[in-house]
């Protein structure tokens, strides 16, 4: 009975034993692996973040962040010119095509962020710079992203010629001859046939998108007016160059408009998107445009 019962003893020793031996060999094993993975560059200390594709991106896109991810590697992983964290990545352009799970490089994007003007248009639009006489009329504040009317003054031959330039612009609205001024009287006490010059103004576009403002025959001073730094600003119209969102027959329209006549921008509030009837007006003047 005794022999058994110390028997018994010594079997449970030796289970608890052999269990104990193995968790410790267990934890060794794991030290070592551990180890192990830290000399190769696996380690949580090497690692280090990449930014990769979450999708394909194909070239000459912007990049936006919905197609990018962070990773982790190891140190000896990471590309050469790999950028660390998205916003080092989105607007720029890629230069190629990036597959998804590649890592992003400074050489598959461009240089800069993709804040041109292209990037800018709505569908269907085209972006076209003309001279806007005296841009700062409307107080020395528009910016790029305000809305105004495009209004045309045109020096016409005559009412025939005035309405058919309406017509070509679209506009359903037809000019008469307005009065014309008197002439003078000679020696003889007769009237001289006046002298003088038909102008149409109308308002060409509505609602127009400006991207871009940038001025060409003067300076802009730090408040945002043309500075007079010349003698010829004193005494001309002050002009400079409004890159304006239009519709490609628009744009067409709008070239021979800067052409041959005179273009001004009309600020628009900011809750005002529907067009305005606006009537054309015709009317001499003494001196040429």
């Amino acid at each position: 009975m005794a022999g058994r019962t110390m028997a018994k003893g010594l079997t449970g020793r030796s289970q608890r034993l052999v269990f104990l031996t193995g968790v410790l060999l267990a934890a060794v094993a794991a030290v070592l692996v551990f180890l192990i993975a830290s000399s190769s560059g696996g380690g949580s200390g090497d690692r280090v973040p990449v930014v990769t594709a979450a999708q394909d991106i194909p070239a000459e896109t912007r990049v936006t962040s919905d197609m990018l991810k962070v990773s982790f590697v190891g140190a000896d992983e990471a590309q050469d010119g790999v950028f660390s964290s998205r916003g080092q990545v989105i607007d720029r352009v890629t230069t190629n095509e990036i597959n998804a799970g590649s890592q992003v490089v400074t050489d598959s994007v461009s240089s800069n962020t993709g804040d041109s003007v292209s990037f800018l248009l709505e569908p269907d639009h085209r972006a076209i710079s003309v001279e806007v006489k005296e841009v700062v009329t409307a107080g020395g504040n528009l910016k790029p992203g305000d809305h105004v009317d495009v209004v045309g003054i045109f020096e016409v031959a005559d009412v025939e010629s005035a309405n058919n330039l309406l017509k070509i612009l679209g506009i359903n609205h037809q000019v008469s001859a307005p009065p014309r001024p008197r002439g003078d009287v000679n020696a003889q006490g007769q009237e001289d046939a006046p002298s003088g010059h038909l102008v149409l103004t109308t308002t060409v576009y509505q609602n127009v998108k400006i991207l871009a403002l940038a001025q060409t025959l003067t300076e802009v001073t730090a408040g945002g007016t043309v500075a007079d730094d010349s003698s010829e600003a004193k005494t001309e119209p002050k002009a400079a160059t409004a890159t304006l969102q239009l519709t490609p027959q628009q744009a067409q329209e709008i070239t021979w408009a800067d052409q041959f006549g005179i273009l001004r921008l009309s600020a628009r509030p900011v809750s005002e998107d529907q067009p305005t009837d606006v009537h054309p007006t015709l009317f001499w003047i003494e001196r040429e445009l």
